[in-house]
């Protein structure tokens, strides 16, 4: 199982953060792991709300079915999925106010058969990268 937690601050308001980070269409403009969505994702997300999209980490592709598993506005969105390659994820998205701006974390849980031995050691390293390719890629698509 791979766990990992990363916090940016960011100048950008809370709300304008929340507004980014709970409309999955902007995704594609920012986040790191994301390649496409296989269906279109609705417009306005609520518990239990689904999504399928497809994932990049190193050079392999996952689709996942994603579901909503908590929406706190403004300040959390779990979405947890299981994918085509047997991996199972849980993608936890806070946004709390910071001074004038706000702090983002993203704690991200995988378990996957693809996480062991060699290749899971580097795929942990990928995952570490992507994740903070996606807070940067959120601070820039918000500046």
């Amino acid at each position: 199982m791979l766990n990992i937690t990363m916090t940016q601050e960011l100048p950008a308001s809370q709300n304008d953060v929340w507004a980014t980070l709970s409309d999955v269409s902007t995704f594609e403009k920012w986040h790191a792991l994301h390649e496409e969505w296989v269906e279109t994702p609705p417009r306005d997300l609520e518990v239990g709300s689904t999504m399928v999209e497809k994932i990049k980490i190193a050079s392999i592709i996952d689709t996942i079915e994603f579901q909503v598993e908590s929406l706190r506005a403004p300040e959390e969105l779990v979405l947890v999925g299981a994918g085509s390659t047997g991996s199972k994820i849980r993608l936890t998205m806070n946004c709390a106010a910071r001074g004038g701006g706000s702090a983002v974390t993203l704690e991200l849980e995988v378990t996957s058969p693809l996480l062991f031995g060699v290749v899971g050691k580097a795929l942990q390293g990928t995952f570490r990268k992507k994740l903070t390719a996606t807070l940067n890629g959120l601070a820039e698509y918000l500046a």
